[in-house]
């Protein structure tokens, strides 16, 4: 279990809901270990939908221990290329799915997330999901 690891919006929403035990330990894993990684998109999701000045501070906290992924322009332009050529075959992703999986293909990072959109992404692209 040496993956690194992009984890995703959808995770840190049940992570900070303590929604599931076995979530929270495997979190803490990778936290420790320095294979969580963020990237902007992501982080912009979670501050915009925290609840309060507590969650906040623990959004902050965690973004602080990881290691962080900027999506540059060409990623962009790549992610736009991937959703052209992912909708040639019948399927419409959201631009936020698309940077965030093309984040992940550039930097070799497996994408721990719970968005079902994701399946379709990796089923047509070099996307790796982390189970």
């Amino acid at each position: 279990m040496g993956d690194k690891v992009l984890i995703d919006t959808s995770v840190w929403v049940d992570f900070f809901r303590k929604r599931r035990p076995e979530l929270i330990e495997r979190i803490a894993t990778l936290l420790k270990s320095g294979r969580a990684f963020c990237t902007g998109i992501i982080a912009l999701e979670l501050l915009n939908g925290a609840k309060g000045p507590k969650e906040l501070k623990a959004l902050h906290d965690a973004f602080d221990i990881m290691r962080h992924i900027a999506a540059d322009e060409t990623t962009c332009m790549s992610a736009g290329k991937l959703g052209y050529e992912i909708a040639r075959k019948g399927h419409t992703m959201s631009t936020v799915d698309l940077l965030i999986a093309q984040v992940a293909i550039e930097n070799s990072l497996s994408l721990m997330t719970f968005d079902e959109h994701f399946d379709t992404i990796a089923k047509n692209s070099e996307l790796t999901l982390f189970k």
